[in-house]
């Protein structure tokens, strides 16, 4: 069976490859941090995998022909629960980097299509006019969805997909003019979308995508709830409770209630300059995220009768939650592990949008490849408003 090639910048310990595998073959994969490159490695066979600071690569490393680049790019600065610093931070402007790396490369040779994935703080960022217009300027037409996770595990996990491909393309069977009621478009994509200049409008695509089957998790498929687990001392529970508002506990004193086993996910907030304990029993994990980013690990509350014990999520349950098999071997220490889960993609959410949007558009573009004298951006060089860290 034929594969399609991509790279992947920002790789971290393989989700994306997990989830694109079966139809995509990885020609050439980065990042930074050498204890993801070793997940990465002991899951999956490849020797493309290259361990550097993304500002070191030059276009003439990577293997070319290539279908698809993929970017992951750090999203600390774009966080509505981190730094904010935006684009222009540290770590989320390496994204400048990423599109450095393929501006570089000569028009023929580049990827016909281009994914970025990042945290939907991305569509607050005063910056992403200049995402958008870098896309143009190598040649493309573009869009973004919104996809949450909830929808294919049990984790909330909204995360923006912009998919982008070369402008000379026909994109209609792809596009969705009824866009107004697609679960895939939020408020906020429609108003940062509404705000582009007119030229960006212009080459803006609303992609077209299915709703998925609707699934009826079982939290208890993942989470284990035997002693197997280190668990909190009472003492340690009895902490947490006492972080919670009256509106928290009245939810743990009603599934006491219900004299059956419930289990919650709780985290710590810092709520008007307070840290308080929320917790939540409807089934569905909160986000994760690694502590990196300003925010605490996510903990485990199961309730059964009046018994009520508590302990942080497992590193093996972080995966499960993420649409990672069991079979994934993780790191042995439970940092690491967390991190490299909080850090990645879910794993059937890129399967979907690969199987229902990418496959149909990188197979039609076969046919409209980009011509060689279509240089973007040298024709009409480069907006004031993309800076290069």
């Amino acid at each position: 069976m034929k594969k399609y090639k991509y790279y992947e910048f920002f790789a971290g310990a393989g989700l994306v490859t997990l989830g694109l595998r079966k139809h995509w073959d990885c020609i050439w994969a980065n990042d930074i941090d050498p204890k993801k490159e070793n997940t990465y490695k002991t899951n999956i066979e490849s020797n493309n995998y290259h361990l550097s600071d993304i500002e070191k690569i030059q276009s003439k490393d990577l293997p070319i022909p290539c279908d698809m680049a993929w970017a992951s790019f750090p999203c600390q600065d774009l966080s509505l629960a981190g730094w904010r610093s935006g684009m222009s931070g540290e770590r989320s402007g390496t994204f400048w980097s990423f599109w450095r790396l393929i501006q570089g490369l000569n028009p023929p040779d580049r990827p016909k299509m281009i994914v970025l994935e990042n945290v939907v703080g991305l569509l607050y960022d005063k910056d992403f006019i200049g995402l958008c217009e870098a896309l143009s300027c190598l040649g493309m037409q573009f869009g973004a969805l919104v996809i949450d996770g909830i929808h294919f595990v049990p984790q909330s996990r909204p995360r923006v997909f912009v998919v982008a491909v070369n402008r000379d393309m026909d994109c209609g069977p792809f596009v969705d003019p009824w866009h107004f009621n697609s679960p895939w478009i939020s408020g906020q994509l429609e108003k940062v979308q509404s705000s582009l200049p007119q030229n960006l409008k212009d080459l803006w695509r609303w992609w077209k995508l299915p709703k998925p089957i609707e699934k009826d998790f079982s939290v208890e498929s993942i989470i284990e709830t035997s002693d197997l687990n280190e668990w909190n001392t009472e003492e340690q529970t009895l902490q947490l409770l006492g972080m919670m508002n009256e509106h928290n506990l009245h939810k743990v004193k009603e599934v006491q209630k219900q004299k059956k086993l419930s289990i919650g996910f709780l985290y710590k907030r810092t709520r008007n300059g307070k840290v308080q304990a929320e917790i939540r029993f409807d089934g569905i994990a909160g986000c994760l995220r690694t502590p990196s980013g300003g925010s605490s690990r996510q903990v485990v509350v199961v309730v059964e009768n009046s018994i009520i014990k508590s302990r942080l999520l497992s590193a093996r349950e972080t995966a499960r939650l993420m649409g990672v098999p069991d079979s994934f071997v993780l790191p042995s220490n439970y940092n690491e592990a967390y991190h490299a889960m909080g850090d990645g993609v879910i794993v059937p959410v890129v399967e979907w949008l690969s199987q229902h949007l990418l496959l149909p558009l990188i197979s039609a573009s076969n046919a409209f490849p980009l011509e060689k004298n279509h240089e973007h951006s040298a024709q009409f060089g480069i907006s004031k408003s993309i800076r290069f860290l």
